[in-house]
C-alpha cells in the first residue's frame, strides 16, 4: 500500500507544474547531460595508451586507430634514395680553354726556335722547357727540338683536336687517371710514327685536367629532392601493429607513437578538446530546444527524455568503442544500432526533435571512431530514415517496417561508401560490411520496441502506441461506460470524430484528441441516469429536486472522471482533457431554473459554473468546443446545414467571449477552418434521410 501511494506521490510530483516548468530543473537537466556524455564518450575519444619497451610481449592485439605515417620505415625509404642520387659535379670549359693555350704556346716556342740554326739542341730544350706545361718531359722536348715543320705541324693540330675532343666532354678523376688509354684510342685515326705518337702522348697528358667540379650544395639538394619524392610509408587504419604475444620491437613503438597510441601521460589537450566540443554541441541543442515554438515546446519532462535517449546512444557508442578496443573486430560500428535514439524521441516527443537528436548523435558516434566523416554520413541517414519512418505509429509493426528501412539505408550507405573509395576494399570486408548494416536496422527496431515501454511507464509518456491500446473497446473504462451509460458512450464517439478532424486541419494531435474525447465522460457512469443522452424515458431525475443539486451532480461528473481515470493509470494528457472539457462554463439550465424559483434574487451566475480549469492545450480545446458542438447538433429538432453552421459558430463566440480559450493557443483562424471540418464531419452523422413507406399500408392496399 505504501509502495503505491509513493509512486501515486511521485507521479503527481512529475506531472505538477512546479516541476515540468521549473528553470532551475532545466538548467540541471542540461548540465547532467553535457557531463554524463563526455564522462562516457571520453574514454571511447581518447586514444588507449600503451607504456612498452622493447623485447616486451603484447597482452592485446593492437590494431591502428587512425591512418599515419610510419615515420620510421619513411625515413629509411628516403635515406635508400638518397643513397642512390650521385654526386653533382659542374663541367668547366675554361679547364679545355687553358689546355688549349698552354699547347699554342708550346708549339709556338718550338715553332720559333726549332728552325733556328744558331742555336744548339741544348739551347732548344731549355727554350722549350720554359714554355713547356708541367708533366712534359724532356726526352719529349729533344724530340720535338729535332722534328721539322710539317712533324711539329701535325702534332700541333692531332694534339688540340684530343684535348678538345677529351676536355669537351664530362672529365672526372677516373678518367684522369685512364688518360693514357684515351689519348691512345684517340691517336688511332691518325697516321702518326712512333715519335710522333710519343710526344702527342706526353704532351696532351700533361694539359689534361678533370673538368667536372663537385657541388656539394647541389648534391644535398638533388638527394633531398629525390627523398621528397618518396611517397610517406603509410599506416592503414585497422592495421595491425602488434599481434596478441608478439613482442614489440624498435619499429613497432615507433608504430605506436606513429598512431598516437605511445604516450607516457594524459593526453590533456584532447580532453579539454573534447570538453569543450561536448560543451558547444549541449549548448547549440538547448538553444534550439528553448527557441521552439511554444506549440512545440519542451517541458522538463520532455527534457529529460531527450537527456536520457542521448545518454543511451552515448552508451551503445561507447560499448561499440569497447569492443574494438578490446581486440574485437574492426567493423563492429556498422552494427551499433544508432537509429534507436531518434526512433525513440520521435515517438515519445516529435521527429523535429528527433532530426536534431540524429545530428547530435551521429556527430559523436564519428567523433569516438576518430573522427571518421565516413560512420557520420552512415549514421546520420539512417537516423533520419529510423526517425521518419516511425511519424506515424499504427500498430507495434511499424517498427518493423522502420527496421526493415534502416537497413536498407544502410546497405546503400555503405555500398556508396564502397564505391567512393574506388573499390579498393576486399570484397570478404566489403561484404561484411553490408550483412553487418543489414543487420543494424532490425537490432534497432527491436531495441526500440523492448526499450519504448520503459519510458511509457516509468515517465508516463502518451505514446502512439499507448494511445491505440487505451483506444480500445475492450478496455475495463470504455467497456464501463458502454455497458452503464450508453447514450454517453455513442456521444463520446461522435465527440471523438469531430475532434480528430478538427486536430487535423489546426496542426494539433488527432490520435490524443479522439482517445481524449473517450474517455472525457466517464465519470458520467458514477449517476448516468441524471444526464439526458442515458435517460430513456421522459421521466428526468433533475424535476424531483433543487437546481444547485442537480448543478453539483452534473458537475461532479468531471471531479469522479479525474479520480477514476488517476485510479485506472491514464496518463496526464488524457486526464487533462477530462479536467478541462467544460472548463468554467455556466450550466444555464439550472441557473434559469434556480432564478426563476428563487424569490429573494440571492442566485449568482458564479454558483453555476463548472470548476475549471480552463483548457491549456489545444487538444484540450479541440475536445471542449466537439463536446459542446456534438451536444447542441444533436438536441436540434431539423439540422440543416446552414443551422448547424450558425450554431457551431455560435458556440466557438461564446467561448471565446466567455474567456474559455484564452489559455490555449488556438488562433481564430484555426476556429475558422474547424467550422469546416465539423460540418464535414456532422454531415456523415446526421445527413438526410428519406421517408420510408407504411409498409402495413402497403400490404393491404395490395390485399384490396
Amino acid at each position: 500500500m505504501w509502495f503505491a501511494r509513493g509512486k501515486q506521490a511521485v507521479r503527481e510530483f512529475l506531472d505538477s507544474a512546479r516541476f515540468r516548468d521549473n528553470p532551475r530543473i532545466r538548467v540541471g537537466t542540461y548540465v547532467c547531460l553535457a557531463v554524463a556524455m563526455y564522462l562516457i564518450l571520453l574514454g571511447s575519444i581518447l586514444p588507449p595508451r600503451y607504456h612498452f619497451k622493447a623485447g616486451q610481449t603484447s597482452p592485446v592485439t593492437i590494431v591502428a586507430p587512425v591512418t599515419a605515417v610510419d615515420t620510421a620505415a619513411t625515413e629509411a625509404a628516403r635515406e635508400e634514395a638518397r643513397k642512390r642520387v650521385p654526386k653533382q659535379y659542374v663541367q668547366l670549359a675554361s679547364v679545355e680553354t687553358q689546355a688549349i693555350q698552354s699547347l699554342e704556346r708550346l708549339f709556338s716556342t718550338a715553332f720559333q726556335v726549332v728552325p733556328d740554326a744558331g742555336l744548339t739542341k741544348a739551347e732548344k730544350v731549355a727554350t722549350l722547357a720554359a714554355s713547356a706545361p708541367v708533366g712534359v718531359t724532356k726526352p719529349t722536348l729533344q724530340l720535338l727540338a729535332g722534328m721539322n715543320l710539317t712533324r711539329l705541324e701535325t702534332v700541333q693540330s692531332v694534339s688540340e683536336h684530343i684535348v678538345r675532343v677529351l676536355l669537351g666532354a664530362p672529365f672526372d678523376e677516373e678518367k684522369e687517371q685512364q688518360a693514357e688509354l684515351l689519348i691512345d684510342r684517340q691517336m688511332l685515326p691518325y697516321d702518326l710514327d712512333r715519335v710522333s705518337q710519343l710526344v702527342v702522348q706526353n704532351v696532351v697528358q700533361s694539359v689534361l685536367r678533370p673538368n667536372m667540379v663537385y657541388q656539394p650544395e647541389a648534391t644535398q639538394e638533388a638527394r633531398e629532392k629525390a627523398a621528397n619524392a618518396v611517397p610517406p610509408v603509410m599506416i592503414q587504419k585497422g592495421d595491425v601493429i602488434v599481434s596478441r604475444n608478439g613482442v614489440v620491437t624498435a619499429a613497432v613503438l615507433s608504430r605506436l607513437r606513429d598512431v598516437g597510441l605511445d604516450r607516457s601521460g594524459p593526453n590533456y589537450s584532447m580532453a579539454i578538446g573534447f570538453a569543450l566540443f561536448i560543451a558547444i554541441a549541449v549548448g547549440l541543442l538547448g538553444i534550439y530546444i528553448e527557441r521552439r515554438s511554444p506549440r512545440r515546446r519542451l517541458d522538463n519532462m520532455g527534457l529529460i527524455i531527450t537527456a536520457l535517449v542521448l545518454v543511451l546512444s552515448a552508451i551503445m557508442i561507447s560499448v561499440g568503442k569497447g569492443v574494438i578496443l578490446a581486440g574485437g573486430p574492426a567493423s563492429i560500428p556498422y552494427l551499433v544500432p544508432m537509429s534507436v535514439g531518434p526512433m525513440l524521441t520521435t515517438v515519445l516527443l516529435d521527429s523535429s526533435l528527433a532530426v536534431v537528436v540524429s545530428f547530435f548523435t551521429s556527430l559523436l558516434f564519428g567523433a569516438s571512431l576518430g573522427f571518421d566523416y565516413w560512420f557520420t554520413f552512415i549514421s546520420f541517414i539512417s537516423c533520419l530514415v529510423g526517425a521518419y519512418s516511425v511519424a506515424k505509429v499504427t500498430h507495434r509493426g511499424t517498427f518493423m517496417r522502420a527496421g526493415f528501412l534502416v537497413s536498407l539505408t544502410n546497405v546503400l550507405a555503405v555500398v556508396t561508401m564502397h564505391l567512393l573509395s574506388g573499390a579498393g576494399e576486399p570484397f570478404r570486408s566489403f561484404s561484411l560490411h553490408v550483412g553487418l548494416a543489414a543487420l543494424n536496422g532490425i537490432v534497432s527496431a527491436v531495441l526500440t520496441m523492448g526499450i519504448l515501454p520503459f519510458f511509457e511507464s516509468a515517465f508516463g509518456v502518451l505514446t502512439a502506441i499507448h494511445l491505440l491500446e487505451l483506444s480500445n473497446p475492450n478496455n475495463p473504462l470504455l467497456r464501463k461506460v458502454l455497458l452503464e451509460a450508453p447514450g454517453t458512450y455513442h456521444h463520446s464517439l461522435i465527440v471523438g470524430n469531430l475532434a480528430e478532424a478538427a486536430a487535423e486541419v489546426v496542426g494539433a494531435d488527432p490520435l490524443i484528441c479522439r482517445v481524449g474525447a473517450y474517455y472525457h465522460d466517464v465519470g458520467k457512469t458514477r449517476r448516468p441516469l441524471f444526464f439526458v443522452e442515458n435517460q430513456m424515458t421522459k421521466e428526468n431525475p433533475h424535476d424531483k429536486i433543487a437546481p444547485s443539486l442537480s448543478h453539483l451532480i452534473i458537475t461532479s461528473h468531471v471531479s469522479d472522471g479525474l479520480e477514476m481515470l488517476k485510479k485506472a493509470g491514464l496518463p496526464k494528457p488524457i486526464r487533462d482533457i477530462c479536467a478541462t472539457h467544460h472548463g468554467t462554463t455556466i450550466l444555464w439550465y439550472f441557473y434559469n431554473k434556480a432564478k426563476e424559483q428563487d424569490k429573494n434574487g440571492t442566485v449568482k451566475v458564479d454558483d453555476f459554473r463548472y470548476p475549471g480549469p480552463k483548457p491549456k492545450t489545444r487538444e484540450c480545446a479541440i475536445v471542449m468546443i466537439c463536446d459542446a458542438v456534438e451536444a447542441a447538433v444533436r438536441s436540434m429538432s431539423r439540422p440543416t446545414p446552414n443551422r448547424v453552421e450558425g450554431v457551431i459558430r455560435k458556440i466557438i463566440r461564446d467561448r471565446l467571449e466567455d474567456g474559455q480559450l484564452d489559455e490555449c493557443d488556438l488562433t481564430l483562424q484555426d476556429l475558422d477552418v474547424m467550422v469546416g471540418a465539423f460540418m464535414k464531419t456532422l454531415k456523415g452523422i446526421y445527413h438526410a434521410r428519406i421517408e420510408y413507406p407504411d409498409l402495413d399500408k402497403i400490404r393491404k392496399e395490395v390485399a384490396r
